[in-house]
């Protein structure tokens, strides 16, 4: 009997027939239930599959009566063949207890990180380990099981790996030199699938590499017309580039060059790269590339403007998909202060709270799972990213860091890759290529004439081969012509000699320097004053920000973008317009020698952004949808003027723009502003002292405490906003808003009498507007039905039925209250509700109250029993809230889904979620009704796991924090669907 419990090695075949084999000795599995249920389980070795789903597998159609008592048999049958103790039972489904090597899925999984990591030095070994590892294809993935839908989507995965990895084999064959060998396996993949674009690239350079050049364009043009005629589309990019690269007969196309073939799309959704086509850098896309494979933290150094983020950019367009994972771009070349490089990062996460700081907000963030964070432009921030990324590094054990810099970081374990400029045959084709946009013939003309391709080799070498300065040369070749340009930089230009040693001075400012004084004063005065402008501006800040006495701000604006000092996007609506960030550090500077004219251009900045904050408050007044978006356009700039405020010690105007920031943010949160306001805690006496006739510090100390509302700071919130409402007299027009945030706060602490104050006050405070008075008795309702009196609950609104039904059209707060009232007695009205709030706060930009009726949609479908449908709106709000680090919020969808849990039957995930959530300070108070769910919960749990257990997953949750909780939650949910 030991025997069959514990046979040798048991090893399964997926990719091809189905197949068993048992000390190294095929098994036949004659039955299709047990080829199904081998295959079900094999696909995820030593992870719990659901019962659900392998009764889906084994029946397309609906499973029969018996079909759990026939699942049952089917297993045991099973554990005959691998051995009984192979395969175990879970509370929740089944596990096959095999290594992944043990799978063939994993074995060639193995072989081809090998191939890789082989290739990096010799193709050739690569190709060889490669075709080793697509050997392990028996045929089409689950062959058998072909008819079987379950399957379906695994085997399209499957398939179009191989398909991957076998164009990965081609492009490793051609960059080992054999491209005679591998032309007849490139013609037959091409015919197989004509409309594969990157087998039609590889083809053509395989034709190339065999001189055939005239066949590849041939099939190419083939290629491209068969793809408009029959589907109206065109190749993408890089069929393109390749194209041209045949025709100009490329001699890195000669060469083994791999990446022609490979597909051009960024992973990170927030990437974008330049319209303009990237030239040369092939060998240095390369290096960074297998720097990233080998190391967590690589940093791409060289001078300014010589391409570092260029470089990363394509890398990143280039890295093949099946290999990706979340790419999160951060620019920091805007952050001027060290201590706001945390908050960039948060800020790029989409983070909107960070209540013990930024670093550990997207610590927890990024948690456990793979990603890649690349820091852009990190030289003048070196300490402070250094110790940001050593941190994030220690404590998320799968992330990467990418960085680009002047100076290495510093980092344990960084691998430094320097740039230096390209060589000289690129520089000319970089030049040559971005003059031909500005000026007809102008390729022809160098290619005619032998003295004018020296010319362009001269200027290239007088500024220093870095493409920037390139690229702002070429600009201006179309005004000049090449031998004028070339005498004006031969004849004084000396700072555009490159940087040496430690000099900040490069040719890339040189170049910039050269560009901003061909214009005539006033513009450079407003080009000085752009600089303050962060995130880029709209056109009515060139109105506030144009220089004393300068003549038609508009024509300045267009002499601006003409000299391509100032970026413009048209589409946009209305349109934006930017400067690159070398040209805003050069104006920068000049701003700074000008110290009154410094300070008149802030105070310039900072009165457009106090209009544009009136005209923001003013539209959420009336609740219009178009202020979030309004706000959001120049958030950075409210920071920019914000700071300066600040600093500069204008409290009545910080005051001013901050009240009307921090109302702005209560609805759609912006991480690096929150920080900024909740710093201003520091210049708010304790306690807060009147002024008479003025309302400066009232303001003051009613914007912290909205601000700190918002972190889950319940006890300064109250005492600020309180303080602020006893100072203000009444009718004074913000007094509504610190008593509304202050009703807020309680209304989360679940006091009853102070909430129902709060709201009688606003709803008799003529300057509450009609959304504010409706909030006001919504929240009345709620603190009462939270509380257990449903009865008190609806009488608040039906007292206010005319004004709610009024605010209702534009508010989604009313109609998610009316969904809570509901869900205990009708919860099909609850979900109606609760749906129409979410589409309701999603128009308006209300992203507070859009997850907040998500998460009481979310409570009656646990409820209901509708767990399927809760499973996927908890992982839903998990994922998005911890995205967001509304942190309080994230608690009580935690707790929810310990519920869920255990109704599902994982006691064990509740208990560890709960005693996490039970220990954190920002976790939400349990209070009415809640409290007996809560204490319910916690008695099913101890009924059904034993002491010893429960202790045990007490101590992980314990030990889980923040981050380890959100993933525990994501990976029990993931086994549920």
């Amino acid at each position: 009997m030991d025997e069959v419990e514990r046979p040798g090695r048991v090893e399964v075949g997926l990719l091809g027939p189905v197949e068993l084999r048992v000390g190294g000795r095929a098994l036949p599995l004659a039955s299709l239930p047990q080829r199904v249920l081998l295959a079900g389980l094999a696909l995820r070795p030593r992870r719990v599959v659901p019962v659900a789903e392998l009764i889906d597998a084994l029946w397309d159609t609906e499973p029969p009566r018996g079909a759990v008592g026939n699942l049952h048999s089917y297993v045991s049958r099973l554990r005959g063949a691998v051995g009984g103790d192979r395969i175990g039972r879970e509370p929740a489904g089944y596990r096959l207890d095999v290594a992944e090597d043990q799978v063939d899925i994993g074995r060639v999984e193995r072989q081809v990180a090998a191939a890789r990591a082989a290739a990096v030095a010799d193709p050739a070994r690569g190709a060889r380990l490669l075709g080793d590892a697509l050997g392990g294809w028996r045929g089409d993935p689950l062959a058998d099981l072909a008819d079987r839908m379950a399957f379906a989507p695994e085997r399209a995965r499957l398939t179009e790996w191989h398909r991957q990895l076998r164009e990965e084999w081609f492009d490793l064959r051609l960059a080992a030199g054999e491209a005679d060998d591998v032309l007849p396996d490139l013609e037959k993949a091409a015919a197989e699938d004509p409309l594969r674009e990157r087998v039609q690239l590889l083809f053509a350079r395989a034709r190339h590499r065999t001189g055939r050049t005239g066949e590849a364009l041939a099939a190419m043009e083939t290629y491209r017309r068969r793809l408009a005629e029959e589907f109206g589309l065109d190749p993408g990019p890089t069929f393109a580039e390749l194209r041209q690269r045949l025709l100009d007969d490329d001699p890195g196309l000669r060469a083994g060059q791999r990446g022609s073939g490979s597909a051009h799309s960024a992973p990170g959704s927030d990437i974008r790269l330049p319209a303009d086509r990237f030239v040369g850098r092939g060998p240095e896309l390369e290096q960074v590339r297998a720097a990233l494979r080998e190391h967590r933290a690589v940093t791409v150094v060289g001078p300014g403007g010589v391409g570092k983020t260029r470089l990363v950019l394509e890398l990143l367009a280039r890295i093949d998909r099946s290999e990706a994972v979340p790419v999160h771009l951060v620019e920091l070349a805007e952050t001027s202060k060290p201590a706001e490089a945390p908050g960039a990062v948060a800020a790029s996460l989409r983070l909107r709270a960070a209540p013990e700081g930024d670093v550990t907000a997207v610590a927890d963030r990024f948690g456990h799972a793979p990603a890649l964070l690349v820091l852009d432009n990190c030289e003048h921030l070196l300490p402070v990213a250094r110790d940001l990324v050593a941190e994030l590094l220690a404590r998320c054990p799968a992330l990467r860091v990418l960085a680009t810099s002047r100076q290495r970081l510093g980092v344990p374990g960084e691998r430094v890759v320097r740039l230096g400029p390209p060589p000289e045959h690129d520089q000319v084709e970089l030049f040559c290529e971005r003059a031909a946009l500005l000026r007809d013939g102008f390729r022809e003309g160098v290619e005619a004439s032998e003295p004018t391709g020296v010319l362009v080799a001269e200027i290239c070498r007088l500024l220093d081969g870095l493409p920037l300065a390139l690229e702002l040369a070429a600009h201006r070749e179309a005004v000049f012509g090449l031998r004028q340009l070339r005498e004006r930089l031969s004849a004084g230009l000396d700072v555009l000699e490159p940087a040496r040693g430690g000099d900040r001075s490069t040719a890339v400012t040189a170049a910039v320097e050269w560009s901003y004084r061909l214009l005539d004063p006033d513009a450079r005065g407003l080009l000085d004053r752009l600089s303050l402008c962060r995130g880029g501006f709209a056109a009515e800040a060139v109105d506030h920000l144009a220089p004393p006495g300068a003549a038609n701000p508009a024509a300045l604006l267009a002499e601006l973008v003409d000299a391509s000092l100032v970026g413009c996007d048209v589409t946009a609506e209305p349109p934006r317009y930017w400067l690159l960030e070398t040209v805003r550090h050069v104006c920068a500077a000049h701003l700074r020698a000008a110290a009154a004219g410094a300070d008149d251009a802030h105070a310039a900045h900072a009165r457009w952004i106090l209009a544009h904050a009136e005209e923001v408050h003013q539209l959420r007044r009336g609740r219009s949808p178009a202020a979030a978006a309004l706000f959001r356009r120049e958030t950075a700039n409210t920071h920019q003027a914000l700071s300066w405020l600040i600093g500069s010690g204008h409290r009545k105007e910080t005051a001013r723009l901050g009240i009307m920031t921090v109302v702005a943010l209560a609805d759609d949160p912006d991480l690096p502003l929150l920080s900024l306001l909740c710093g201003l805690t520091r210049v708010v006496p304790h306690p807060p002292s009147p002024t008479a006739g003025d309302d400066t510090e009232a303001v003051l100390a009613m914007t912290v405490g909205v601000a700190a509302w918002m972190t889950g700071d319940g006890r300064t919130a109250d005492r600020l906003l309180g303080a602020a409402v006893d100072m203000l007299p009444s009718g004074h027009p913000f007094r509504w808003i610190g008593r509304f945030y202050r009703m807020t706060n309680r209304l989360f602490r679940g006091d009853v009498a102070g909430v129902e104050a709060d709201a009688t006050a606003l709803l008799h405070d003529r300057a509450t507007p009609g959304w504010g008075s409706g909030s006001a008795v919504c929240c009345a309702a709620l603190v009462r039905e939270f509380s257990g009196d449903h009865e008190t609950a609806e009488q608040w609104l039906a007292r206010e039925e005319v004004l709610l039904t009024e605010v209702s059209r534009v508010d989604g707060f009313v109609t998610y209250t009316r969904g809570e009232l509901a869900a205990e007695r009708d919860p099909a009205r609850a979900l109606a509700c609760f749906a129409q709030a979410y589409r309701q706060c999603d128009a308006q930009g209300n992203t507070y109250v859009r997850e907040v009726a998500a998460i009481g949609r979310a409570a009656v479908l646990i409820r209901l029993g509708r767990h399927a449908e809760a499973v996927t709106a908890c992982r839903e709000l998990v994922e998005s809230l911890r995205r967001l680090g509304m942190w309080p919020q994230l608690w009580m969808v935690l707790r929810l889904t310990a519920e869920l849990l255990v109704a599902l039957g994982d006691h064990a995930t509740a208990a560890a979620l709960l005693t996490t959530a039970d220990g954190d300070p920002l976790a939400p108070a349990v209070f009415g009704m809640d409290r007996d769910r809560h204490a319910a919960v916690w008695a099913d749990i101890a009924d059904r796991l034993d002491p010893h257990r429960l202790v045990l997953h007490q101590d992980e949750g314990r030990t889980d924090g923040r981050a380890g909780a959100a993933e525990r939650a994501l990976r029990a949910l993931d086994l549920q669907i």
